[in-house]
């Protein structure tokens, strides 16, 4: 695997998997970009290909630095991916500025 991700306490982490729902985690566009060429060859090897039009990404940065981050479509390959300000992995909304808000809005609408 290509040494990117977080670190949580001493165990390196750059994908998170469960059944189909697959999300890599990396500081970078290199790594990210890095980490799906990864993926997609291994999932080839079975026989699996990525469906581009469910494939997003999102960065999750500091509030103040967001605004300055201007990069849209990411191109990886032959694919073209769109950047998404949240998205719901496993039942959670995650969001770009890793607020938890949105998440526990839409949780009190279920109540």
């Amino acid at each position: 695997m290509v040494p990117s991700g977080v670190k949580i306490g001493k165990k390196q982490l750059n994908i998170l998997a469960y059944t189909d729902d697959i999300a890599l985690i990396g500081k970078n566009k290199i790594e990210i970009r890095k980490l799906f060429v990864e993926m997609e060859n291994i999932a080839r090897k079975f026989g699996l290909w990525i469906n581009q039009g469910k494939t997003k990404y999102m960065i999750v940065e500091r509030k103040n630095n967001l605004k300055k981050n201007k990069i849209g479509h990411l191109k990886i390959k032959n694919c073209k991916f769109e950047r998404v300000k949240n998205f719901k992995y496993l039942g959670v909304i995650l969001n770009e500025d890793n607020n938890n808000q949105i998440h526990l809005q839409e949780r009190i609408k279920k109540c």
